[in-house]
């Protein structure tokens, strides 16, 4: 069994990491060809005389909405909270009375 010392305790290693994927210098070039392509394009559309085309975004798409048009359970759920029906037995109301007609019955069958 070893005993605790004040004096040489190890130090926990330091957290270092560095990303395999992302150069910020090869970022920064790529942005500035970009910016360089946009803007050489725009100087053709001036000298031919036509507007200049702005790229367009492609429209994004609600992930929940579209997870749920492919799912058969999840779709029908969603189409009963539309509809606001219930099942007979989800009703609090439901299940409180049932209860309380198995105990009256428990009651009077077994009890008596």
């Amino acid at each position: 069994m070893g005993m605790f010392f004040f004096y040489n305790n190890k130090k926990p290693r330091k957290f270092s990491h560095t990303p395999i994927l992302y150069d910020p210098d090869k970022e920064e070039r790529r942005e500035q060809m970009e910016k360089r392509i946009r803007r050489m394009r725009e100087e053709v559309a001036r000298e031919e005389g036509r507007e200049i085309e702005t790229p367009q975004e492609a429209p994004k798409t609600d992930f929940g909405a579209e997870f749920l048009s492919q799912t058969k359970y999840l779709k029908r759920r969603k189409e009963r909270e539309e509809d606001n029906k219930r099942p007979f037995f989800t009703s609090n109301l439901t299940v409180f009375l049932l209860i309380i007609a198995l105990l009256i019955i428990f009651y009077f069958v077994i009890l008596r």
